[in-house]
């Protein structure tokens, strides 16, 4: 499983500018990080062609922009309860103060900024490795690394629902 670190504070404080000095520092080592927000803001505008579709009761809502980037919407999923699926080697959540998920740092303002940030690089530094399972596909052992995203998120949701073994007919 991914290494978990919370970044929780008031409004304005540099949460966000914690979350880019790690990005930063950990990429030059090659890790995978995800980055899950929480924001008060609205993403998917009333109006828009996603939101009508949600009206409408779609279930899933997945948004393509351009060739670049992805978006999915998921209307009756909390984001967290995915955040062990995701194939990468470090997860970084900004917000969810309420939560109690991974290892928690408080930001109180943003004079801290460069404290928090280092303190948070060594700490990942310590304690995350690049992610590396091993699966049997077809009776052929597979090394899972955070490097082919399908078939660890294929890894992951397999170990959160207990699945040893998989054959098709």
């Amino acid at each position: 499983m991914a290494c978990i670190f919370h970044i929780v504070g008031k409004k304005d404080t540099g949460k966000t500018s914690v979350i880019e000095n790690i990005l930063r520092e950990i990429k030059k080592d090659n890790f995978k990080v995800a980055v899950v927000k929480h924001s008060h803001h609205k993403l998917d505008l009333a109006g828009k062609d996603t939101h009508r579709y949600r009206n409408c009761g779609s279930d899933l809502i997945l948004f393509q922009e351009g060739e670049e980037e992805s978006v999915l919407f998921m209307p009756t999923v909390f984001s967290l309860t995915l955040i062990t699926l995701l194939p990468v080697d470090i997860i970084l959540i900004e917000g969810f103060s309420n939560v109690d998920i991974g290892k928690k740092y408080v930001i109180n303002s943003v004079n801290e900024i460069e404290a928090v940030s280092k303190q948070l690089i060594n700490d990942i530094k310590r304690e995350c490795q690049k992610t590396i399972r091993g699966l049997r596909l077809d009776g052929v052992k597979v090394e899972v690394t955070s490097n082919n995203a399908l078939l660890l998120t294929l890894y992951n949701l397999m170990k959160v629902l207990g699945v040893k073994n998989v054959s098709s007919d």
